[in-house]
């Protein structure tokens, strides 16, 4: 799915891409992504407005339109954008494609058809789960050591599955979730209430570092905005490579229903798990 250094970097060039430009057509092909909650079809309602703002809210994307319109999109974990500076020829399944008044288009594509896409008044966001809920922007000045010690005192839930709550932190997904883990030397089921002050502390600098690390990443990368860049991760998905710090191969652990990936050596289990895998590897050696 896209990640926040993903969004930050899709919102970047749908910028420099399409705003100021006015809808010319849109053509729906998998209308059961579309949540439309004016009077109007999708289609007929965006011709003839112009795309004044793309912005974030945490994983989600937003166009402000003319006329007191928003779509606001939540891709979720397959959707993804494409944007073509010529004469559109099908590519593929695609869920809409908006076309625009310099001759360009863009799609976008879902091939599990997860995400969803929310026409709206501007500013009515009553119909968008979670899109109000979201905690504090962690790129956000407003994101400060007393807010992250705030917010993540009294939480007895393992410290990754605090990661991961866009009510709290707004937002972090699976991916750099074990970065930053990894990045901090925690292991990802240790309790937050298991975590002393400088823990905490070096968690709260490697979310500022690992996401920042994430963006420049990202956008050195250069890829099209459809393309996920992971080719970066030190840990996540390369369970049984070695660990770039200390040569243990990485393993994987599920929390809370979603696999994590860490070095059992640079971040040992706090409290007692079913396979403590920094024993398991020792004995092979």
């Amino acid at each position: 799915m896209p990640e926040l250094p993903d969004i930050v970097y899709i919102r970047n060039r749908l910028e420099e891409k399409v705003v100021g430009r006015e809808i010319t057509g849109v053509t729906v092909e998998e209308p059961v992504v579309l949540r439309v909650t004016v009077p109007q079809s999708f289609e007929v309602i965006l011709k003839g407005k112009k795309i004044l703002q793309v912005y974030r809210r945490g994983p989600f994307v937003g166009f402000r339109l003319s006329e007191g319109m928003e779509i606001i999109v939540h891709p979720m974990l397959t959707g993804k954008f494409k944007w073509i500076n010529s004469n559109r020829k099908k590519r593929g399944r695609f869920c809409f494609i908006i076309d625009l008044a310099d001759n360009s288009h863009l799609f976008y594509l879902d091939e599990k058809r997860m995400g969803k896409v929310y026409l709206v008044l501007e500013g009515d966001y009553s119909s968008i789960p979670r899109f109000r809920e979201q905690g504090v922007d962690i790129l956000s000045p407003e994101f400060t050591w007393e807010r992250f010690q705030s917010l993540i005192s009294g939480r007895r839930n393992q410290v990754r599955v605090f990661l991961m709550d866009q009510t709290a932190l707004s937002a972090i997904g699976n991916a750099y979730a074990d970065e930053i883990l990894f990045h901090s030397q925690i292991h990802p089921k240790t309790l937050c209430s298991q975590l002393i002050e400088e823990q905490r502390k070096q968690l709260y600098r490697s979310i500022k570092e690992v996401i920042q690390w994430g963006i420049e990443e990202v956008e050195e990368a250069g890829e099209p905005m459809e393309v996920k860049v992971r080719g970066h991760m030190r840990v996540r998905n390369r369970k049984g490579e070695p660990c770039p710090r200390c040569s243990t191969p990485i393993r994987s652990a599920g929390v809370l229903g979603h696999d994590s990936f860490f070095c059992p050596e640079c971040q040992p289990t706090t409290r007692k798990v079913f396979i403590d895998w920094r024993k398991a590897v020792k004995t092979v050696k």
